[in-house]
């Protein structure tokens, strides 16, 4: 991000970036001081773009009139259940490490040996473990001085993100869903999930890198299980200006959470997992836990921040009661903000680079 100061910007190109950015928050309760910090940073950030590249603040067009190629009559909710969709397997190579993770006898040389069996598993830990998102002093140069400076569970962590992304490297329908920007979400909200789970200091806040990696893997299952039906979501949801998820409900009557939590079951994660990704869009329905409250939250300071599986996305609606669960201030989502700055190119890198290999 250019140091630009705010003097220094043309004023027209602030007034745009203004516009632009209200248009995301249109959803938003602006009163809100969590949300409106997270406007004004949004705005200042846009604007700072539009120095580079004034193109970044035109606005974004409107859906083309017409009706609907697919009516809503020919298919109403919803021809398929939510539990009709199947996930492929998980990899052999990683379902031997949950069981050497889940053995308390194992030695790290134990694991080490373990992950040496999966290329793709052991590249990427080499390589962020000599990236600047650990920051760890000397070259290392072993698989098992790697598990040794990361841990048991940041490897697993990382472990089951490289493993659902190999999953899903190839993309039949991109124009569905852009597989790049999808992970780069997902690792931006894993990211900001972890250091906010740190600032409301929540126990192993590792797991929640693993929730906010996998919150939105139900929209690639949607989009390789039912294309035609997730196409008609999204033009549903641009012709009638309604979030992707009010769409998916309207097409399936059910979204792409609650598959998610539903899939997260079936591959035998922590029920407490499965609970976050479902409930990550409405958290109230989880009652007063605070864990899918954090996903939440952090999903949201992503996409405000732009970064999402669209360019320039719509930003959800806060849930008030979820912020004040997690006993956070405002300022927490702007310094979150720049630990996203700064971890986000090192580790979105790495697992683009597993993803499609």
């Amino acid at each position: 991000m250019t140091d630009t100061p705010a003097m220094d910007i043309d004023p027209a190109l602030a007034a745009a970036a203004r516009e632009k950015t209200a248009a995301r928050f249109i959803g938003t309760d602006l009163a809100h001081p969590a949300v409106a910090a997270l406007f004004e940073l949004s705005v200042m950030r846009l604007a700072r773009e539009a120095v580079a590249d004034p193109g970044r603040v035109k606005p974004t067009p409107p859906p083309p009139p017409g009706p609907l190629q697919m009516g809503a009559a020919e298919f109403g909710p919803s021809r398929r259940l939510v539990d009709d969709i199947v996930p492929p397997p998980l990899p052999r190579a990683f379902l031997a490490l949950q069981e050497v993770l889940g053995n308390p006898r194992s030695s790290l040389r134990d694991i080490a040996a373990v992950v040496s069996h999966d290329p793709g598993l052991s590249a990427l830990l080499l390589k962020l473990a000599n990236s600047a998102f650990y920051g760890f002093s000397g070259r290392v140069d072993t698989i098992e001085r790697a598990v040794g400076l990361l841990g048991a569970a940041e490897v697993h962590a990382l472990a089951a993100g490289a493993a659902v992304s190999t999953l899903f490297r190839d993309n039949p329908y991109p124009d569905l869903l852009d597989i790049p920007l999808f992970w780069k979400h997902s690792v931006a909200c894993a990211i900001v999930s972890r250091f906010l789970a740190e600032r409301c200091g929540q126990k192993n806040p590792e797991r929640f890198f693993l929730a906010g990696l996998l919150h939105d893997i139900g929209k690639v299952l949607l989009a390789v299980a039912e294309p035609e039906m997730v196409g008609m979501a999204l033009e549903l949801a641009r012709r009638d200006n309604l979030s992707v998820l009010r769409a998916e409900k309207h097409v399936f009557a059910f979204d792409h959470a609650e598959l998610g939590g539903r899939v997260i079951a079936k591959w035998h994660f922590p029920d407490a997992l499965a609970l976050i990704v479902a409930g990550h869009h409405d958290p109230q329905l989880c009652g007063h836990d605070p864990e899918p409250a954090l996903v939440h939250v952090a999903d949201m300071v992503v996409l405000a921040l732009g970064v999402g599986t669209r360019p320039d996305p719509l930003v959800p609606a806060l849930c008030p009661e979820a912020f004040a669960s997690l006993n956070i201030h405002p300022q927490d989502l702007c310094l979150a903000a720049a630990e996203l700055d700064e971890r986000l190119p090192p580790l979105s890198m790495a697992f683009l680079e597993t993803g499609t290999r």
